[in-house]
């Protein structure tokens, strides 16, 4: 059976007339008794206040309501405010933001819990990922890293993140390159589309922007460009025809309701899918190790079985054995800041050096760049291959060189990312930190337990 999301990027600050496209949308869903998830800008819920759409308001407790943070494209974005060298400042700065941001969400529709996070045009910054997590928030929709082996989520600096699958607004209208709509989809065409879904798909996101059923310009890249405009500046985008904004409101409301009554379907929230790839309570014990390091050498890249292990849970749980412990709780972990140094050439090191090299290291925060083993510095990879090595019962382990990084095929969009490109933040957004660290944060991949392990 395929998991089945309706997700809503709600977020148009400008178009006010666009308000109704998430009224429409809303009442369409609860018609089906179908509950969507509804991302929300923080500001654009105060402007529903602002312009007393209590109808849209009390349409939308229905529903999921989650978080698309504080102010989406409004400068500084995400991206612009935590391209800082100084990761804690980025974190308290975005921080604050978006807890502003969920308090708004409470004071507004009563949300006492939000169960994910959307990154709001393109600032897919790795800051992001920790500081949602660090509010409770357990799942990232429409993220960068998705996995290009599999239809299942993965889990990245401790958020699952999932990949947004299909835009409804350019699915059941089709529209040019210009995003004018052309035609309408047929029920036809909308059912061969998920019998594909059904073939193909354990889990499938299908994402719209509410106002973009009536209009065909994004609202920032009209008045966000790069800077923001004069909010008493700010233009209407330009609108769809009625009938094409027509035919998508049937086009959606036949969509959900083939979906809702098709065995093959199962419509589900953010919450459910979080409790679904969840598992709160993964250990490694010492005596799993020989098996683990032995999937580590076939191939340096997360493990699935027994359980599902990030590289740097493996890393954590080695630390701990070293010190004497016999069973490991894996908990939140963090990647690298700066890129690991490297050994070039072999290093002998034994069971002594390595286990008082463990009980000098942190038990949790930033994986270390390098580590002091007896007169030799190691990189993390090295020390995690050493430790491996004389935890499965050698008393010295020679090391040879070989790399930290897992191979990032696999997540082609995190090995290809480059913030620089992304037109929101163009004019502001230096990328000097972000794209690189997201890479060095690889470590805290993790994928679903039992999935095929892909190798390159």
């Amino acid at each position: 059976m395929t998991d089945i999301v309706f997700s809503f990027d709600t977020e148009d600050l400008a178009n006010i007339a666009g308000f109704d496209g998430i009224l429409r949308t809303a009442e369409i869903l609860r018609k089906h008794n179908v509950r969507g998830c509804f991302q929300v800008v923080g500001r654009l819920a105060e402007l529903l206040e602002k312009h007393g759409r209590t109808d849209i308001i009390e349409a939308l407790k229905y529903h999921e309501i989650d978080t698309h943070s504080l102010g989406h494209s409004l400068h500084p974005t995400i991206n612009e405010c935590t391209d800082l060298e100084n990761f804690d400042e980025a974190y308290d700065t975005l921080m604050a933001r978006e807890r502003e941001s969920a308090a708004i969400l409470n004071r507004i529709f009563g949300v006492e819990k939000i169960h994910s996070a959307c990154p709001p045009g393109n600032s897919v910054s790795y800051v992001a990922h920790y500081v949602y997590h660090d509010m409770g928030i357990p799942v990232y929709c429409g993220d960068i890293l998705c996995d290009r082996h599999s239809p299942h989520p993965a889990y990245f600096c401790n958020l699952l993140c999932t990949e947004y699958d299909l835009n409804l607004e350019g699915f059941l209208m089709v529209r040019d390159e210009k995003m004018v709509p052309q035609r309408l989809r047929t029920e036809e065409e909308i059912r061969e589309k998920f019998d594909w879904v059904a073939a193909n798909k354990d889990l499938y996101i299908c994402y719209h922007h509410p106002s973009m059923s009536m209009y065909n310009e994004w609202w920032d890249m009209v008045n966000c460009y790069g800077e923001n405009a004069p909010a008493d500046q700010w233009r209407e985008s330009k609108r769809n025809p009625v009938e094409m904004t027509e035919g998508y409101y049937k086009n959606f409301d036949f969509l959900v309701g083939m979906i809702k009554n098709d065995p093959r379907f199962r419509i589900t929230t953010y919450e459910k899918i979080g409790q679904k790839y969840g598992n709160p309570c993964r250990k490694i014990r010492l005596k799993d190790l020989p098996a683990l390091k032995a999937q580590l050498e076939e191939s340096f890249h997360p493990v699935t079985l027994p359980y599902s292990y990030c590289i740097a849970d493996i890393f954590h749980a080695c630390r701990a054995f070293l010190c004497g412990e016999t069973e490991y709780v894996c908990g939140d972990v963090r990647g690298f800041l700066e890129e690991p140094f490297s050994i070039t050439s072999p290093v002998t090191v034994t069971k002594d050096e390595m286990i008082q090299s463990a009980k000098r290291m942190a038990s949790e925060g930033w994986l270390p760049r390098s580590v002091i083993v007896g007169s030799s510095i190691l990189g993390a990879a090295d020390w995690l291959r050493a430790a491996l090595g004389v935890l499965c019962g050698e008393e010295s382990v020679t090391v040879a060189p070989d790399g930290w990084q897992i191979d990032l095929d696999q997540f082609p969009a995190l090995r290809d990312l480059n913030l620089k490109l992304k037109w929101v933040d163009t004019k502001n957004l230096m990328d000097n930190h972000l794209s690189r660290r997201a890479r060095l944060q690889s470590w805290t991949i993790r994928l679903p337990e039992g999935v095929s392990r892909k190798f390159f």
